[in-house]
C-alpha cells in the first residue's frame, strides 16, 4: 500500500474513444506504485465510451459523465475536483503509461532536495498515420518559464504528477480553451514552483490526428489576450519570442488542414516577430516535405 502523503488520483478525460479507454485503464491499474483510484470523465461520449469503462468492472475505477460536451480541461477539471487522492496524474484517454511511470516520478519527486510540487516524464509519441516513433526526453532546462515561451512540448495531459493541493492555489485548467490547456497552466504554475522532470520515456503518446485550425486560433487569441503583457513585463525580447511562438502554432495549425498560402504568411510574421527564432527555418522546411509525401 502507498505510504501516507502518497496516495495518486489518476484522471481520465474521456471522449469518443470506445476502442482506445481499456488500454489507458490497463496501464495505469498495472502501475508498480498502485494508484488509489482512478476518475474517468466521459465528456458526453455517443460511441458507448461510458458503457466500456462500465463494463471493466474495476472497483478502482470510478465514471462520472458530463451531460454536454465541454471539452477535455472541463473534463479534467472534473476529475481533479471529484479527486481524493494526495497527488494527480493526468492521463489522456488514448495513452498509456509504461508500468513504473508512477513509481519513478514519485520516488523522483520525493528526492529532489526543493520538493517539487508537480512533474513530468519523458515520452514516446507513435504516430499510426506515418508509422514514426520519436521520443522526447525532458531535460531541467526544458521544464522553466524561459523555456516555455517557445511552446510546451511536455506532453502534460499524460504526464504530468502534480499534488492536488496546488490546483487549489493555481486554479484549473482553462475549460474555455479546446487546446493548449497545458501550455496556459504551466504558465501560471512556473513563475512560483519548479517542475520536476523524469528524463526516461514512460508514456506512450498514441498519435492519430492534427488538432483543427479553429481550436488552435481560438486558444491561441486566448491565451495571447491572457499572458502576452506577462511575457513583455518580464523582457521586451521574452514579449517577442512570446509573439513568435503564438505565430507558429497557427501556422502549424494551417499547415496541417492544407492552408499553406496562410501557413506561410504566419511563419513569416513569425520571423519578424523574433528572427533569431530557433530552429524556425528547418521546422517549417521539414512541414513542407512531410505534406508533399501525405499528398
Amino acid at each position: 500500500m502507498p505510504a501516507s502523503g502518497d496516495t495518486i488520483s489518476v484522471i481520465i478525460p474521456l471522449y469518443n474513444r470506445r476502442d482506445e479507454i481499456g488500454r489507458a485503464v490497463a496501464s495505469a491499474l498495472g502501475q508498480s506504485h498502485a494508484p488509489h483510484e482512478i476518475v474517468v470523465v466521459d465528456d458526453a461520449s455517443r460511441d458507448g465510451s461510458a458503457e466500456a469503462v462500465a463494463a471493466l468492472g474495476e472497483k478502482r475505477v470510478r465514471l462520472l459523465r458530463h451531460a454536454h460536451n465541454q471539452g477535455a480541461a472541463a473534463a479534467r477539471n472534473t476529475g481533479i475536483a471529484a479527486a481524493s487522492g494526495d497527488w494527480i496524474a493526468l492521463l489522456d484517454s488514448d495513452d498509456e503509461w509504461m508500468p513504473e511511470k508512477l513509481a519513478r516520478q514519485l520516488a523522483a519527486l520525493r528526492a529532489a532536495s526543493d520538493a517539487p510540487a508537480a512533474g513530468v516524464t519523458g515520452y514516446t509519441i507513435r504516430d499510426y498515420r506515418t508509422g514514426e516513433e520519436r521520443s522526447f526526453l525532458p531535460r531541467p532546462e526544458d521544464a522553466t518559464l524561459d523555456a516555455l515561451v517557445w511552446g510546451c512540448p511536455l506532453g502534460v495531459g499524460s504526464t504530468l504528477l502534480a499534488r492536488r493541493a496546488v490546483f487549489a492555489e493555481i486554479g484549473a485548467f482553462d475549460a474555455e480553451l479546446p487546446r493548449l490547456e497545458d501550455w496556459e497552466w504551466l504558465m501560471r504554475y512556473l513563475p512560483a514552483h519548479r517542475l520536476g522532470v523524469v528524463p526516461e520515456p514512460l508514456t506512450i503518446v498514441h498519435k492519430a490526428s492534427d488538432p483543427s485550425r479553429a481550436q488552435v486560433f481560438t486558444s491561441v487569441a486566448r491565451i495571447r489576450a491572457r499572458h502576452r503583457d506577462n511575457w513583455y513585463r518580464r523582457a521586451w525580447l521574452a514579449g517577442r519570442k512570446f509573439d513568435s511562438t503564438l505565430l507558429v502554432e497557427e501556422a502549424a495549425a494551417a499547415h496541417y488542414e492544407g492552408a499553406n498560402g496562410r501557413a506561410a504568411a504566419l511563419a513569416l510574421k513569425a520571423f519578424a516577430a523574433y528572427p533569431l527564432r530557433p530552429g524556425l527555418i528547418s521546422l517549417l522546411a521539414r512541414r513542407s516535405l512531410r505534406q508533399r509525401a501525405r499528398s
